[in-house]
C-alpha cells in the first residue's frame, strides 16, 4: 500500500504495519500498568512507610496510571484500525494517521510527567524507610519510562523517509535531486567519501538504477515482504501442478528452470535462440573440472567455509609462513603474510607453485582478483576470475547499466553489463602488462586456453573471452552462475559457440537483470492488488512457512489464513483445480489471472535487454524418490535449457543458497556422475 503520510511527511511504514507492534506494546504496557497499580495499592495500605513526599508519590503513580490507560486505549484503537482492510485497500484505515497523531501528542505529557518524577526522586523529595521496596521500584518505573521514550524516539527517526516522491522533468527523466539522494544514500552505505572518477561514475550509475526501480511504486518494505510470501505460495502451487502433469504425461519432460511466464517486458522473439548444434567439448565432466578453478579463485574464506572442521589441517601444508619477510619466488600479488589465499588455490586445484604464472588478489571497484594456471590434466591454460566477495565487488555488480564492448575484432553493437565490462578490461590489462598468458603458452605450447569464473567472475570471463577470441580462436569459456543481465542479444548468440554456462536450481543471479527486476516489481504490485487478506496475516503465515515449510494443505485449503468458515484463499486462483493441456499453460495461468488487475509503467534501463551467455547447462534437484519415474539417481539431475527459461526471478528459500560455489560444485559432481553412468554401455 502507499507509504503512511503523517505531519505532511512520508514514512517508511504503511497504515497496516502497526498491528504486531501495537499488540506487543499493549502487552508490555499492560504488564507495566499492573506493576504501577500494585505499587499504588502497597503505598495506600501503609502510607506511614514514607516519612515525606507521600502525596508526591501518590500523585506520580496516579498520573502514570492514567497516562498508561489512555496510551493503551489509543494503541488498541490504532492496532484495530490498522488490521482492517486488505493490503491495497486503504480506506478502512483512514483513521490510523489521526490516531498516530494522538499517540504522538500523548507523548508530550508522558515525557513531562517522567521529568517531574525524576526530579522528585533524585532531589530526595520522596523519603521512605530503608527496608521499603518503594524507592527502588519507583526508580525502575522512571528508568523504564525513559527507555521506552528513547526507543520510540529512535523508531520515529528510523521510520522517517527524507526522500520525497520523484518528479519527472522530461519524459522518462527523473528529477536530478532524486537521483542525487540515492547516490548519497549508496555512498553512506558503502562508507565512501573521496572517490576517483571511475568510482564516482559507478555510484552515479547505481543511483540511477535504484531510482528507476523505485520511481513509480509507493510501497514499503513490509509490502514487498508480503508479496514475496504470496509469490512463493504461487510458485509452490505451480511446482505441484507441474509434477502432477509430469506424472500424467510421461512423454513430456519437465523444465524446472522457470515456472512463470515471459512477462510483458520481453517477448520470446527478442530472446536469443540456439541456432547450431552444441559443441562436443561442452561436457558436464569438463564443467565439474573447471569449477574447481573457479572455486579456488575465492581464496581461503570459501575454503574455510567448505571445510570448517579441517580447514587448518588441509591448508597447513601449502601455507608459506612470514612470506612478507622472506624472499619468496613466484608472481603472487597482494596476498597476506602467510599467503593463505594462494594456499587455498593450491589445495583446491591440486597444483604446485610451478603451475602458476600469475596470481593477484588486488581488489577495488571494477578490478577483480584472478590467476593464470597450467592445467596438465586437461592440457589447458586456465584463467580463473574471482566472483563477488567484497564490497568493491558488490559495487561492480550493481553498476548494471549497459555499456558497449569495445576491442579489436569485436563486432560493433555488442553491449553488456557495465561493471562486468570494466572488470574484464582490467583483467585484460593485467594479462597484457604481466605477459602471464604468453609465458604460460610458451611453457606449455599446444595447450588450449580456458577462461572460467563464478558469479561476477563468470561475467568477466565471458567478456574477456570475447575480447581475446580474435587472438585465440580456439579459446573456451566456462561460466558458472553468470549474471542474467550480461549480454545483448547478438552478443549472447555469438557466445553460444565458445561459452558453456552452468545454472543450479533456483539461483537468483542468472535470472537477475533489469528486465526481470522490473517484471518482479510488476508482479509484486499485481499480487498485492489481488490478495484478499490483511498484511499481518500474510506475514504471520510467512514466518510459519519459514519455520515449518509449506504443506499441501496450506496450498489447497481455502482456510489457510482465515477461519474454516470463511472461504477465501490467500491467493486468488492459487488453489484452482483446472486441467492443463501443456506445461506452458501451467506457467501462464497466474499471469493471465492477474494481468488485468494492474498495470505497469514503462521501465527505464530496459531499452537493451541483457541475457545470460552461451549454452546453458541447468542442474536441478532430483524429484523425491517416490516420484521418480525414470530411475534417476543422486541428488541432482541436469538438462540443457534455452535463455527463455531464465527470464523470471523465482521466489524460493534456495534462491541464494543455490548460488554458492560449493553448491554449484556439488551439483556438478552429481551431474557428472550421472552423465558418466548414462555414457556406460
Amino acid at each position: 500500500m502507499p507509504a503512511l503520510v503523517v505531519f505532511q511527511r512520508r514514512w517508511r511504514i504503511g497504515s497496516d504495519d502497526l498491528v504486531i507492534p501495537g499488540v506487543i506494546e499493549i502487552i508490555i504496557r499492560t504488564a507495566w500498568l499492573g506493576l504501577l497499580v500494585s505499587l499504588m495499592v502497597q503505598h495506600e495500605v501503609d502510607t506511614s512507610r514514607c516519612s515525606s513526599g507521600s502525596y508526591l508519590l501518590r500523585l506520580y503513580l496516579l498520573g502514570a496510571v492514567i497516562l498508561l490507560v489512555v496510551t493503551i486505549l489509543i494503541t488498541v484503537l490504532m492496532s484495530w484500525h490498522s488490521a482492517r482492510g486488505t493490503i491495497m485497500e486503504t480506506s478502512p484505515r483512514k483513521r490510523v494517521s489521526h490516531l498516530i497523531v494522538s499517540r504522538v501528542m500523548l507523548g508530550i505529557p508522558e515525557v513531562a510527567w517522567n521529568i517531574l518524577g525524576t526530579i522528585w526522586i533524585s532531589t530526595g523529595n520522596i523519603q521512605c524507610e530503608p527496608d521499603s521496596p518503594l524507592p527502588m521500584l519507583m526508580r525502575a518505573v522512571v528508568l523504564y519510562t525513559w527507555v521506552a521514550i528513547v526507543f520510540i524516539g529512535g523508531g520515529i527517526l528510523l521510520l522517517f523517509d527524507p526522500m520525497k516522491r520523484p518528479g519527472v522533468v522530461e519524459a522518462g527523466t527523473l528529477e536530478p535531486n532524486y537521483i542525487q539522494q540515492w547516490e548519497k544514500r549508496c555512498r553512506i552505505l558503502c562508507c565512501a567519501r573521496s572517490l576517483d572518477e571511475n568510482s564516482a561514475e559507478a555510484f552515479r550509475n547505481i543511483a540511477d538504477v535504484f531510482a528507476s526501480l523505485f520511481e513509480t511504486n509507493d510501497l514499503v518494505a513490509s509490502d514487498v515482504a508480503a508479496a514475496l510470501v504470496l509469490l512463493r505460495l504461487q510458485r509452490k502451487a505451480e511446482e505441484e501442478q507441474e509434477e502432477t502433469f509430469r506424472r500424467n504425461n510421461l512423454h513430456l519432460p519437465i523444465s524446472r528452470a522457470s515456472t512463470a511466464s515471459i512477462g510483458a517486458l520481453q517477448d520470446e522473439g527478442s530472446l536469443p535462440h540456439q541456432q547450431s548444434p552444441r559443441p562436443e567439448w561442452m561436457k558436464v565432466g569438463s564443467a565439474y573440472h573447471f569449477m574447481k578453478f573457479a572455486l579456488a579463485s575465492y581464496g581461503w574464506p570459501w575454503f574455510v567455509y567448505g571445510h570448517i572442521c579441517s580447514s587448518i589441517c588441509k591448508l597447513w601444508p601449502f601455507i608459506t609462513c612470514c612470506s612478507c619477510c622472506r624472499n619468496v619466488t613466484g608472481a603472487v600479488e597482494e596476498d597476506n603474510c602467510c599467503q593463505c589465499h594462494t594456499a587455498a588455490v593450491k589445495a583446491i586445484t591440486g597444483l604446485t607453485r610451478d603451475n602458476f604464472t600469475f596470481i593477484t588478489f588486488h581488489n577495488t571497484i571494477h578490478e577483480v582478483p584472478f590467476f593464470v594456471a597450467l592445467d596438465d590434466e586437461s592440457e589447458n591454460i586456465v584463467v580463473a576470475i574471482r566472483g563477488t566477495l567484497s564490497l568493491h565487488d558488490a559495487i561492480t555488480d550493481l553498476n548494471a547499466v549497459s555499456a558497449a564492448v569495445k576491442g579489436e575484432g569485436v563486432p560493433e553493437g555488442w553491449t553488456a553489463h557495465k561493471g562486468v565490462v570494466e572488470a574484464a578490461y582490467s583483467v585484460r590489462r593485467r594479462l597484457e602488462n604481466t605477459r602471464a598468458l604468453q609465458e604460460a603458452l610458451t611453457a606449455r605450447p599446444g595447450y588450449g586456453i580456458v577462461i572460467t569464473g563464478h558469479s561476477l567472475g563468470a561475467g568477466a570471463a565471458v567478456v574477456l573471452a570475447a575480447l581475446l577470441r580474435p587472438q585465440y580462436p580456439a579459446l573456451k569459456c566456462f561460466a558458472f552462475s553468470p549474471p542474467g543481465g550480461l549480454c545483448s542479444k547478438d552478443f549472447a548468440l555469438a557466445t553460444q559457440k565458445y561459452v558453456m554456462s552452468v545454472v543450479v536450481g533456483d539461483d537468483l543471479v542468472p535470472r537477475l537483470s533489469m528486465n526481470s527486476i522490473h517484471d518482479l516489481r510488476h508482479k509484486i504490485t499485481c499480487v498485492l492488488h489481488t490478495c484478499p487478506q490483511p498484511k499481518f496475516r500474510v506475514l504471520a503465515r510467512g514466518c510459519w512457512y519459514m519455520l515449518f515449510g509449506i504443506s499441501s494443505s496450506h496450498l489447497h485449503s481455502s482456510s489457510s489464513i482465515e477461519s474454516p468458515a470463511i472461504d477465501r484463499p490467500l491467493l486468488q486462483g492459487s488453489a484452482n483445480t483446472c486441467t492443463y493441456e501443456s506445461v506452458e499453460d501451467v506457467r501462464i495461468n497466474f499471469s493471465e489471472g492477474t494481468g488485468n488487475s494492474c498495470s505497469a509503467s514503462p521501465p527505464r534501463h530496459t531499452e537493451t535487454p541483457l541475457h545470460p551467455p552461451g549454452r546453458i547447462l541447468y542442474c536441478f534437484p532430483s524429484l523425491p524418490i517416490e516420484d521418480r519415474l525414470d530411475g534417476c539417481v543422486g541428488e541432482w539431475e541436469f538438462t540443457w535449457c534455452e535463455v527463455r527459461e531464465f527470464t523470471n526471478i523465482l521466489i524460493s528459500p534456495f534462491m541464494v543458497r543455490h548460488h554458492l560455489p560449493e553448491v554449484v560444485l556439488c551439483a556438478l559432481r552429481e551431474a557428472a556422475a550421472l552423465a558418466a553412468q548414462d555414457a556406460e554401455p
